[in-house]
């Protein structure tokens, strides 16, 4: 027996820590449901548990991301859904406008809509994204830049790439792309004829406002060019006939004398008795008549002269002086010889061998005296009384041949010095042969004019006669001349000149600042006898003439000539409809649509010229459409304007007229179409006249590091080269790449060559893929192909429904775009079908993995209460037991108490 090791009790206390550790142990198992609670549990089986719950936890997390990509891909499904339906609204729109039952109006309707059809398309594939990742604008494959702006990438879809083996690398990098041109051809059109609608209209007025020369108007001009010009020197008072019609031409005299002719017996020397039945024929100008004479020796002077007057031609008039007989004739002829005679050969006095003696001596009259007018006007005695310029017209009302007289009717417009103008009208204006009359009745001043009649033969009713009278100014003088000549072309042209004198007009300088000046005058065509009243109004400024200037040159145009540039369309009979209405009463809106989907407006309004509407569709193209970069140096040559006189005999500018309205892009690119009102559009009347042709490239890409090449000399039509680069990448470059434009003057048309140097751009690409983790470890990924579904990625910036052509061409461009998001919609599709099969598939790998692991790491709990309570029993027998061991030792205390 022991006191100091109490062995039983270190025993039982040494078993009782065992039970306690194991029960704890068992405890634990239970509390947490854990065959392995730590690694001293199982330190391989927590291994390989652990390993197991990384790949279930990750395969857990990977099919949350497939199911996320799912809603991804759904959503940009469903962005697409809404650009199919556009495109097919877009498709639709393009066939209404196809059918020519519309009117241009109705085709720019349809284009408003369509644009804005393109803004939301362009819309959705920018602003469609997925926890702020944009799904359709690019982006979510690749990322793009380049050197110029003209060059753009659209990546269509991912640029990861797996080789043969497996292998996952990216497509990415920067490439210099090389590009030489062939030239094709860019479209040009040509309007109609402009002509002339209204009359009195001017064009190619030319104003000298340092002259004094503000404004200019017409009425009732002939057509032709006219000049306003002040002379060097202030012309002196003077009257000048500027026409005349019915009226007879200046008169020229033809004489012929006779011998010494007398009364008396036959023998004597000129007796008249020695002419009895003889013959005398007189000609006057072809035409001739033969007297035969009857005289006795009784026979007067007088009788004989009655006897050749009865038998004269007509205009010819004998008359007696001194015994010898004179035949006249006074007429408009001044050929020498016009007047002849012949026969009346009687032997002279002395009989004999005398050679016989004929009546007149001469046969054939000599040069005509003349000219003479037969209506004379010239300066009064006094010419300071003239009171202004005027313009007279004279007209013959009736005719007195016995008394030799002619009625005219006087009409009278004067321009004073001082620019004020008046009218005066004189009925009865009677003239007599030889008696000069003065012209103070119309308003001309008293002795300042006078006419003389000097023959009233010939005189018709109707005829016309027009003057024009200068008068020099008392101070400040000068004197305006005007000259015009008629318009070749002109239906009623009569001549060259419009009048047969120029037109002068004196006016003080100073009296005629800030007026409007009426030079109002009487044109007359000699043809047929019609007067032209017309007027030139001239608006002076604040500057007084100066002398040898010119002031004004203009043209008086006619109805239904071709016009020149600065004519108003107004006054242009394509901008009226068959009703009579003016089709720019309200600004009108014309849209310019470019192949490539670029558009443009103009407004035309109702005082715009022809140069100004010129100028706004030059601007619009070289501007508004941005072809001006192509020709700087020729920028306002894109539309011109042929005038009469400056068209060619070969080439674009063959017609007078019209507008050549070109363009630069070659192809259908560049190819210009015009909306608006369709009675305006028709206006224009718009026709091919160079058909567009594509331009052909050659292109190759290098790596812009290595100068590796990627593709060589690829052949392409067009700008674009698709999937050169990459076959998810589409590059669009510079439409004149590599060509250069010069301006052919003989031709007077834009010429495009290949340039001597390539064209280069470099673009860099960087890959961006859209990539799902679906697996648990590295590389169990899916890369999915979302490409740029823009409008210019689609390539329907280019749908015109403008016209016919331009719609039934978008029909096929939007079939194209539709096929686009077709097909991305179906590998969007299939790659939701392959997510939802990849969720499928990795929810069952978890599962089976999560048994596997759960064998491991889970506790039997049937198995663990089974060996809790055994070590529960063995920790009550235990504790009881080493109670009872430290009891021992009270034994030695009995011993010792006995």
């Amino acid at each position: 027996m022991r006191i100091y090791h109490n062995v039983p009790a270190l025993f039982a206390y040494n078993a009782l820590n065992n039970t306690n550790r194991s029960l704890q142990k068992s405890i634990q198992t239970l509390s947490t449901g854990l065959r392995i609670n730590s690694a001293a549990d199982d330190a391989a089986g927590l291994a390989i548990s652990e390993k197991m719950r990384a790949q279930i936890s990750g395969m857990n997390m990977a099919i949350r991301n497939a199911e996320d990509g799912v809603s991804m891909l759904q959503t940009a499904e469903g962005a697409l859904a809404s650009t199919h339906s556009i495109l097919q609204r877009m498709r639709e729109l393009a066939v209404q406008a196809a059918n020519d039952t519309l009117t241009q109006q109705d085709r720019e309707y349809i284009q408003l809509e369509v644009d804005q059809l393109k803004d939301e398309i362009n819309r959705i594939s920018t602003a469609t994204q997925f926890n702020n990742k944009k799904l359709l604008d690019g982006t979510s494959a690749g990322i793009w830049s380049s050197t110029d702006l003209a060059t753009k990438a659209y990546i269509r879809g991912s640029l990861r790439e797996i080789d043969q083996f497996g292998q996952k690398s990216a497509f990415e990098g920067n490439y210099k792309i090389s590009i030489t041109a062939t030239p094709g051809q860019a479209e040009a059109k040509k309007t109609d004829i402009f002509r002339i609608k209204h009359p009195n209209v001017t064009m190619g007025v030319s104003l000298n406002d340092k002259a004094g020369a503000s404004a200019l108007r017409v009425d009732n001009l002939p057509a032709g060019t006219y000049t306003m010009r002040t002379l060097n020197t202030a012309a002196n008072s003077d009257i000048a006939k500027t026409g005349s019609y019915g009226i007879p031409a200046d008169l020229y005299t033809h004489k012929l004398e006779s011998r010494v002719v007398q009364a008396g017996a036959a023998g004597t020397a000129g007796n008249i008795e020695d002419y009895n039945g003889k013959t005398l024929t007189v000609e006057l100008d072809g035409v001739s008549k033969t007297i035969t004479f009857a005289t006795t020796a009784t026979t007067t002077v007088a009788d004989f002269l009655a006897q050749i007057n009865a038998g004269l031609p007509e205009g010819v008039k004998a008359t007696e002086a001194g015994g010898k007989i004179t035949l006249t004739y006074t007429g408009p002829k001044s050929t020498t010889g016009i007047l002849k005679v012949s026969g009346t050969s009687i032997t002279p006095v002395g009989g004999g061998g005398e050679p016989k003696a004929a009546l007149f001596a001469t046969a054939a009259s000599a040069a005509p005296t003349g000219p003479v007018p037969p209506l004379n006007a010239e300066m009064g005695a006094t010419p300071a009384n003239l009171t202004g310029n005027a313009s007279v017209l004279l007209e013959v009302v009736s005719v007195n041949e016995k008394a030799k007289s002619v009625t005219f009717k006087g009409t009278a417009n004067i321009l004073m010095e001082d620019g004020t103008v008046k009218n005066v009208v004189k009925d009865n204006i009677v003239m007599s042969e030889g008696t000069p009359i003065d012209l103070k009745d119309l308003g001309l001043g008293t002795d300042s004019l006078k006419m003389t009649l000097n023959a009233a033969a010939g005189f018709k009713v109707g005829g016309k006669i027009v003057y024009n009278v200068t008068k020099k100014a008392a101070a400040n003088a000068q004197t305006v001349e005007i000259e015009g000549q008629q318009t070749e072309t002109w239906p009623y042209k009569w001549g060259g000149s419009v009048s047969d004198a120029t037109l002068k007009f004196g006016l003080d300088a100073e009296k005629v600042k800030e007026k409007e000046l009426h030079f109002r005058n009487f044109y007359l065509n000699d043809k047929n006898g019609t007067v032209y009243e017309g007027d030139i109004v001239l608006t002076t400024n604040k500057t007084a003439m100066t002398a040898d200037k010119t002031l004004a040159t203009f043209e008086a145009a006619y109805v239904g000539q071709v016009a020149k540039s600065d004519v108003k369309l107004r006054d242009l009979e394509k901008f009226w409809t068959t009703q009579g209405v003016f089709m720019l009463t309200d600004p009108q809106t014309i849209t310019i649509s470019q192949g490539d989907g670029k558009s443009t407006k103009i407004t035309l309004h109702a005082t715009d010229t022809l140069g100004e509407l010129r100028s706004k569709l030059n601007d619009a193209i070289a501007n508004g459409l941005g072809q001006a970069r192509f020709a700087v140096s020729n920028a306002n040559d894109f539309v011109t304007f042929v005038g009469k006189g400056t068209e060619k005999d070969y080439g674009l500018e063959t017609v007078p007229g019209t507008f050549i309205i070109r363009s630069l892009v070659a192809g259908a690119a560049g190819r210009l179409s015009f909306s608006g009102n369709e009675d305006l559009v028709n206006a224009l009347s718009l026709n091919v006249v160079q058909e567009a042709k594509e331009n052909s490239f050659t292109a190759s890409v290098y790596d812009a590091h290595t100068g590796a090449t990627i593709a060589s000399n690829v052949k392409v039509s067009g700008n674009q080269l698709i999937g050169v680069i990459h076959k998810n990448v589409d590059v669009e470059f510079d439409p004149m790449a590599n060509i250069k434009v010069t301006w052919n003057e003989n031709l007077r048309n834009f010429v495009l060559s290949a340039d001597g140097t390539p064209y280069e751009t470099v673009l860099h690409i960087v890959d961006n893929s859209t990539i799902f983790q679906v697996g648990a470890n590295e590389g169990e990924d899916l890369a999915i192909d979302i490409g740029n579904m823009g409008a210019n990625a689609l390539g329907v910036t280019r749908v015109i429904v403008t016209d016919r052509g331009s719609a039934t061409r978008a029909i096929t461009i939007l079939d194209t775009a539709i096929g686009k998001v077709s097909t991305q919609r179906a590998k969007i599709g299939a790659y939701q079908n392959s997510l939802e099969h990849t969720v499928s598939n990795l929810t069952t790998t978890s599962t089976n993995l999560t048994a596997a692991e759960s064998r491991i790491r889970d506790a039997d709990m049937a198995k663990a209460m089974m060996e809790f309570v055994k070590l529960q029993v063995l920790n009550q027998s235990g504790t009881s037991m080493l109670a009872q061991a430290n009891q021992l030792p009270q034994n030695v205390l009995s011993l010792l108490r006995s």
